[in-house]
């Protein structure tokens, strides 16, 4: 039996089938691979809902996912509420959209400097490089254009009014009021992720109907809305309580996120407050995901309690870590992580000067100089199709 969402009153309409699907529980989007839209088609078809990654994709990548997505879904149409209303497609914000970032850190004096850190961080990956026999990209070259971030970031918002996307969420960053009225206007209801009250209250004051609350549990990147602050600690549930207090004159949907891998964890995220919960990590042994070889064979090492297995309790192993992309995320802890624990806060260049030594690594079979995003019960999933997956985080299943 579906448990019921704790919603304390309806869902405006465009909302309703995204984030109340027969199922309260969203296959989380999982950018660089793992999301594919045979991963969110599963869990829509098995009565779930689900967010497709925009993040790390062009615009055209994500126009032909979201063709994809419905295609599958085209014999599901008769069913009501359709599968293929119960998407959203999440999108990264570039640090030249996001209004989050103090003006501090857009001085030429602060440019520069992160421009200088940078070249040395690049510097201190030379000797992996050179050991990896993989490419190591000029600092200069990894320097993001903040006029080509905005004629992106641009294309998307059109390709989510052309293809009427049922939904939209951000994450990164926190784009202005515009934006959030430009997708009004096209029907489409756009959300953010967020990881503290104070963040909740600012994405609802530029126009999220919804939000995405990420508790400190969660694999892969923070949420964080400034891309330099230090994610919070308090546990998810709490989170909300802080959030749903903080929103109490303007109360949105949330949808809680991070750490999610059972059904009694769903069912009390959705008492203390949720709408619906999202669900990541669960979902990476599945075959539909787009898992890496190399990050299902870490995964399946976790699970056997073979490698990374935290020393006191046996769970999962995994650290918050700015090495591997200059962002904070969640990885199963590896030496890479230590070794340039100092990375920068610089993202996406860090992010694409480790990426090729990264690939390298993956084709070699080495984990130890690759990211293993997982959150912290990355050692209770199991290998099974998606739909089997969900039902396992259904309450009352």
């Amino acid at each position: 039996m579906t448990a019921p969402t704790s919603r304390l009153a309806p869902l405006p309409d465009a909302l309703d089938a995204v984030l109340a699907p027969p199922v309260p529980v969203l296959v989380a989007p999982m950018a660089g691979g793992p999301s594919t839209p045979g991963l969110v088609a599963a869990v829509l078809r098995a009565g779930g809902g689900g967010f497709l990654a925009g993040g790390m994709r062009t615009p055209d990548q994500v126009r032909a996912q979201v063709d994809r997505l419905r295609a599958l879904l085209a014999d599901d149409g008769a069913r009501t509420p359709s599968p293929a209303a119960r998407f959203g497609v999440n999108l990264f914000v570039p640090d030249a959209v996001n209004t989050a970032i103090p003006d501090a850190a857009r001085t030429p004096g602060a440019l520069a400097a992160r421009a200088e850190a940078v070249a040395a961080h690049r510097e201190r990956l030379t000797a992996l490089a050179r050991d990896l026999d993989a490419p190591l990209p000029d600092a200069a070259a990894v320097t993001p254009d903040p006029a080509r971030e905005r004629e992106q970031f641009a294309a998307f918002l059109a390709a989510a009014e052309e293809q009427a996307w049922p939904a939209v969420s951000f994450t990164f960053g926190l784009p202005a009021p515009a934006v959030f009225d430009r997708l009004a206007a096209a029907g489409i209801p756009a959300g953010v992720t967020v990881t503290s009250a104070e963040e909740a209250r600012a994405g609802v004051g530029h126009g999220a109907v919804f939000l995405v609350v990420q508790g400190p549990k969660a694999g892969g990147h923070r949420g964080t809305l400034d891309p330099a602050a230090r994610p919070g600690i308090t546990d998810l549930r709490t989170l909300l309580s802080e959030v749903r207090q903080a929103l109490r004159d303007t109360p949105v949907p949330l949808v809680a996120a991070g750490g999610v891998t059972d059904a009694g964890q769903v069912g009390r995220l959705l008492a203390a407050g949720a709408t619906a919960v999202s669900a990541g990590t669960a979902f990476l042994l599945t075959p539909e995901a787009g898992t890496s070889a190399a990050h299902r064979t870490a995964l399946r090492q976790t699970v056997a309690g073979a490698a990374f297995a935290h020393p006191d309790d046996g769970g999962a192993a995994t650290a918050v870590t700015r090495a591997f992309t200059g962002r904070w995320a969640r990885s199963l802890v590896t030496p890479f992580m230590d070794e340039f624990a100092d990375a920068p806060a610089a993202y996406p260049e860090v992010n694409a000067l480790t990426g090729p030594l990264r690939r390298v690594a993956a084709e070699r079979g080495d984990l130890e100089h690759v990211h293993l995003w997982a959150g912290t019960g990355a050692h209770r999933i199991a290998e099974r199709d998606a739909a089997v997956v969900l039902a396992a985080l259904t309450p009352g299943e």
